[in-house]
């Protein structure tokens, strides 16, 4: 049911915002004049010396997202001022998050969590390309669409070291980063690049093949001690049934030190690809809808592909049967 409406009525917002939101309001709308879903994201303006700032931080965010064209990142679709409040227009997108899947579903399945992984990998091969650190990966920030592609959501938080315009924005008495998924060097120095990506995904593909959080901890401190002094647990301990080069290449990934972990996140995706195979169904991503079908015959369609474009650049891939 439409409440409040944006720019002339052309954006019909729902009742009420979604729960959360740290940094600002999240609305599920509907474009009037091209009759589609969208998501409309406020920022959470505090009065004061820091309201200038937040402004200049969400912009930043929306020209930092828009600069990703990948299908593995909602689209922008517009961006406005409504009574002096910036708000940004973006594709609405389905499933759950993996965060969901994983409180559903438990451990998955090998094939399932490598190909998460890779598609992370894909989007990551593109941002780090364009000189873009995410420095916020987590599973409540990937979404698994019904047809088993994965969307990177909230580079609100990412950094741009080599472009002055993007990189000296930071909002105030924010922790960059949620602490079960930083990097040590996060954590002790409040640097990050692209192999502190490298090892969020490192836990989170932990957390997809376990069920469990790689350093579980009492309390946020507790997390972050472990993460810079704790050896990552024995993976097949937990998972007899995954190879040992599987188990390698995640603890490559959570390394302590950034130059222990691999290359870059092309080298990750070419390692976790032979692994994705035998996708069965998973419960906590059904939709029986027919749209939802439609999309299922599209991913099958794709998956007889042989070849996929990994990065926006046109590095072509042979693709995994």
């Amino acid at each position: 049911m439409p409440g409040r409406t944006l720019n002339g009525g052309r954006y019909e917002l729902e009742d009420l915002p979604l729960p959360g939101g740290a940094m600002g309001q999240v609305w599920f709308g509907r474009d009037t004049k091209l009759d589609r879903e969208v998501v409309v994201k406020f920022p959470r303006l505090p009065g004061g010396h820091d309201t200038e700032q937040v402004r200049r931080r969400f912009r930043r965010e929306w020209r930092i997202t828009a600069r990703l064209e990948h299908p593995g990142v909602p689209a922008i679709y517009d961006v406005g001022d409504e009574a002096g409040k910036p708000f940004i227009v973006m594709q609405r997108v389905h499933g759950p998050t993996l965060e969901d899947v994983i409180a559903e579903e438990g451990p998955l399945s090998i094939g399932w969590a490598t190909g998460i992984a890779a598609q992370v990998c894909a989007v990551l091969a593109v941002a780090h390309a364009a000189k873009l650190i995410h420095r916020d990966l987590k599973p409540a920030n990937l979404i698994l669409e019904p047809h088993g592609g994965v969307k990177v959501l909230d580079f609100g938080l990412a950094a741009a070291p080599e472009l002055t315009e993007f990189s000296r924005i930071t909002q105030s008495g924010v922790r960059l980063g949620t602490p079960a998924y930083m990097a040590p060097e996060q954590i002790e120095t409040s640097t990050s690049g692209p192999a502190s990506d490298l090892y969020a995904l490192g836990c989170i593909l932990h957390e997809l093949l376990t069920g469990k959080r790689l350093f579980p901890g009492k309390d946020t401190h507790a997390v972050m001690a472990q993460q810079v002094n704790d050896v990552p647990p024995a993976l097949r301990s937990a998972r007899p049934d995954l190879p040992e080069e599987l188990e390698r290449i995640v603890a490559g990934l959570l390394e302590k030190k950034p130059g222990d972990r691999p290359a870059d996140a092309e080298t990750v995706y070419d390692r976790l690809l032979p692994y994705v195979t035998d996708l069965a169904p998973l419960a906590a991503n059904q939709d029986p809808s027919p749209s939802n079908r439609a999309a299922h015959m599209y991913a099958g369609a794709l998956s007889r592909v042989t070849v996929s474009h990994l990065t926006a650049g046109g590095h072509r891939r042979r693709a995994a049967r």
